[in-house]
């Protein structure tokens, strides 16, 4: 079991959703929290909750696909706090839409946030660790979707299959030097990912199908951004290579491993067009989407 007191932890994307909740659980386990994000706001909130806690944390500003402010921000890290023991890459965006029509820069957008920015944080920080020679920990946050093929979703699930490959390869290169990577792969966790999501060629009412769907959903079964971020807690501490949250995620790894090919076929119908026509038929909850 990895312990976590006093430890230095770096969450990106921590300005919300299951980067917040990981960045709770994290502090509340004493961790030190910095919690990164591009919403200064929502960093700066997050960190009250903490401090309101009894934790310790503070708010940095990044634009993680921004690879040099990504080092000096682990520079200013290591010079204001000390060295970094845990690292969380969280921060994603969502795109969608049919593949032949998803703008080439939507597409290198995503990529760049989802895959690139995990890469380098994994770089950085782990080459910062090596280096110390006292281990730690990288968590990478992928997707159901990194083995569960949506449609028009394929933008999205190929950035997070990304995330989980990769952090099954640095796994076995970190290793030798006492470095933990976690590859979490949630199912329906209550966030604002899908309210911000750009659904590209869909018009407007076939956008709005799927929002409806899934703030449905997030309002009657999603699980709360706090349990997940306890959930990536105990996968750090037990070091656990890869981390499905939510039964949805267990069966659906689990069916991809058995047989693909049934997988392949449900996850063909359970998002084909019958998501609009459900959607129309689904009025908005009045809560609507959380962050």
């Amino acid at each position: 079991m990895r312990r976590l007191h006093s430890a230095v932890a770096v969450v990106t994307g921590a300005g919300s959703g299951i980067g917040r909740g990981t960045a709770k659980a994290l502090a509340a386990e004493g961790a030190k929290v910095v919690v990164a994000d591009l919403d200064t706001a929502g960093a700066e909130r997050t960190v009250e909750l903490i401090e309101a806690a009894g934790g310790t944390a503070v708010a940095y500003r990044i634009d993680v696909s921004d690879t040099a402010a990504l080092e000096k921000l682990a520079d200013d890290i290591e010079a204001e706090h000390g060295p970094v023991d845990v690292v969380v890459n969280n921060a994603g965006i969502l795109v969608g839409g049919p593949i032949l029509d998803v703008p080439l820069a939507d597409f290198e957008r995503i990529m760049a946030v989802n895959t690139m920015a995990m890469i380098h944080g994994c770089r950085i920080f782990g080459g910062r660790m090596v280096a110390r020679g006292q281990g730690g920990h990288l968590v990478n946050i992928a997707s159901m979707g990194a083995f569960a093929p949506y449609r028009l979703g394929t933008p999205y699930c190929v950035s997070k299959a990304a995330v989980k490959h990769f952090s099954d390869c640095v796994r076995a290169e970190f290793a030798p030097h006492g470095i933990g990577v976690t590859a979490v792969c949630p199912g329906l966790i209550a966030t604002n990912l899908a309210e911000t999501a750009e659904m590209a060629t869909l018009t407007d009412g076939q956008s709005d199908a799927v929002k409806v769907v899934v703030a449905r959903a997030m309002a009657l079964v999603a699980m709360d951004p706090d349990k997940a971020g306890r959930i990536i807690v105990s996968a750090i501490k037990k070091n656990q290579a890869v981390k499905p949250v939510r039964a949805e995620a267990w069966l659906s790894y689990g069916l991809s491993r058995l047989s693909p090919t049934a997988h392949r076929a449900i996850m063909r119908v359970a998002t084909g067009p019958e998501l609009e026509r459900l959607g129309r038929a689904i009025p908005l909850p009045e809560k609507g989407f959380r962050s």
